[in-house]
C-alpha cells in the first residue's frame, strides 16, 4: 500500500488543529471566587466560570453560554435538612416562581439529592451548555440532567441575584476583586476516592426512587388522615367543654348572688380582648395565601406569633416562637397579622394602651384552608 507522508502530516496537522479549537471552545474561565457563609459559619467556596472574564457578567448569562458553577464544601458537617432548607430559600427570594414542571422537579432533586450530611472537600459541579441543558455533579456522581436553562439561571441567581448572600460575596464572585490565593487552592482540591465510593449508595436506581415515592406517599396519606381524626376529636371536645361550661354557668347563676361590679368589669375586659384576637385571627385565616415556592417545595407546619400592639394599632415586639417552620411560612403569616392590625376595628369597649397576643396558623399543602381557629369568645352574663 502506498503511504504518503505529505498527506500524514497534513491530516495530523488538521486533527491537532480540531482538538485545539475545540478545547478553545469549550475552555472556561474563572470569573470569580468567594466563600458562602451565614450566621457567621462558612458553608462552602464557591466558583463560577464564563467564556469570557472581560464581558459583563448579566451579558454572558443571557447569552447562553458555557458556564459552570463550582462549590468546594468547607463546613464539617452540612446536614441534607439545612442544605435543602438554605437552597430552597435563596432560590426563592431571588426568583420569581415558575410553574414550568421540569424545573420544579429539577429542582426538587437538586436540593434533596443528600441523603446524609455533607462534608469537608464534597464538592458539586453545575454546568450547562447550550447543547447539552444542564448537568449537576456530586463527588464525580452524576446527579440530574435537564435541559431547561432556567435551572442554571436559577441557581446562579442565589449568588448574583437581588438578596445575594452579601455585598463581599457578590463583588468576588462577579470578579470585581481579584481572586484570593487561599480560596483557589481549597477549591481545586480533589475529592477523595474513599469519599466517592462512599457516597455512592446515595444514588438508586430509577426503579428504587419510585418504590420510595409510592412510600412516601402512602405515608403522607396515612399521616393526612391521622391529623383529620386528631382535628375531629379536638373539636369534639371543644364543643364538649364549651357545653359543660355553659351548665356550670347557668347553676353558678342560679345558685349564687350577683358578683361585684369590679369582677364583672374584669371579665368583660377579657371578654373584649379574647373578641379581638379572634377577630384577628378570624382574619388572618381568611386572608392568607400559601407563598408559591413553600408550596412547590412542599413547606408545611405550624407558624405561631406573639405580638404586642397599642392603641394606634401598631405591630409590636413581634416573636417567632416556631423557628423550625420555614421563615417563608412564617413571613407569610407576618405579612397577614400586619393586614388585620389595619383592617379590623378594636371592640370601643376593650380599654387600656397595650395588649399582647399570640395568633397561629398551621400550613399544610394538602388541605387547601388548614387554618388555626379559635372558638368565638361568649359574652359574659350577669
Amino acid at each position: 500500500m502506498f503511504f504518503s507522508v505529505p498527506r500524514f502530516i497534513n491530516n495530523l496537522v488538521f486533527t491537532i488543529s480540531i482538538s485545539l479549537l475545540s478545547c478553545h471552545v469549550f475552555a472556561l474561565e474563572l470569573k470569580g471566587i468567594a466563600n458562602y457563609q451565614a450566621l457567621g459559619k462558612s458553608y462552602y467556596i464557591a466558583g463560577l466560570y464564563v467564556n469570557d472574564i472581560t464581558q459583563d457578567l448579566a451579558e454572558e448569562l443571557a447569552q447562553n453560554k458555557h458556564q459552570k458553577m463550582v462549590i468546594k464544601v468547607t463546613s464539617k458537617r452540612w446536614s441534607s435538612r439545612k442544605w435543602k432548607a438554605q437552597w430552597q430559600d435563596n432560590i426563592a427570594i431571588n426568583n420569581t416562581a415558575d410553574d414550568e414542571l421540569q424545573l420544579t422537579r429539577a429542582i426538587a432533586i437538586f436540593t434533596e439529592f443528600p441523603a446524609g450530611s455533607l462534608r469537608l472537600g464534597d464538592e458539586i459541579v453545575i454546568e450547562y451548555t447550550a447543547s447539552l441543558g444542564t448537568n449537576i455533579y456530586f463527588n464525580s456522581h452524576h446527579i440530574i440532567t435537564t435541559n431547561s436553562p432556567k435551572l442554571f439561571q436559577h441557581l446562579v441567581n442565589t449568588w448574583i441575584g437581588k438578596y445575594p448572600p452579601d455585598r463581599i460575596f457578590r463583588d468576588q464572585i462577579e470578579g470585581v476583586v481579584a481572586p484570593d490565593p487561599e480560596l483557589l487552592a481549597q477549591l481545586d482540591q480533589p475529592v477523595s476516592e474513599k469519599r466517592i465510593a462512599q457516597v455512592a449508595t446515595w444514588f438508586i436506581t430509577e426503579e428504587q426512587k419510585q418504590a420510595a415515592q409510592r412510600l412516601k406517599d402512602q405515608l403522607i396519606a396515612d399521616e393526612l388522615r391521622k391529623k383529620e381524626q386528631v382535628e375531629a376529636d379536638r373539636q369534639a371536645r371543644i364543643l364538649a367543654a364549651q357545653k359543660q361550661e355553659e351548665r356550670i354557668k347557668k347553676q353558678q347563676l342560679a345558685s349564687e348572688p350577683k358578683e361585684l361590679s369590679l369582677q364583672q368589669d374584669l371579665a368583660m375586659q377579657d371578654y373584649y380582648q379574647e373578641l379581638y384576637l379572634w377577630l384577628l385571627q378570624d382574619k388572618i385565616n381568611e386572608s392568607i395565601v400559601y407563598p408559591p415556592w413553600a408550596k412547590q417545595f412542599s413547606y408545611a407546619g405550624p407558624v405561631e406569633l406573639s405580638f404586642a400592639t397599642d392603641s394606634d394599632a401598631k405591630l409590636l415586639n413581634v416573636v417567632n416562637k416556631t423557628p423550625d417552620t420555614s421563615l417563608i411560612l412564617s413571613q407569610e403569616v407576618g405579612r397577614r397579622l400586619q393586614l388585620a392590625l389595619e383592617v379590623v376595628v378594636r371592640p370601643p369597649e376593650l380599654r387600656g394602651e397595650r395588649w399582647s397576643f399570640t395568633v397561629k396558623y398551621e400550613f399544610d399543602p394538602a388541605i387547601e384552608k388548614a387554618a388555626t381557629s379559635l372558638p368565638q369568645p361568649v359574652k359574659p352574663s350577669f
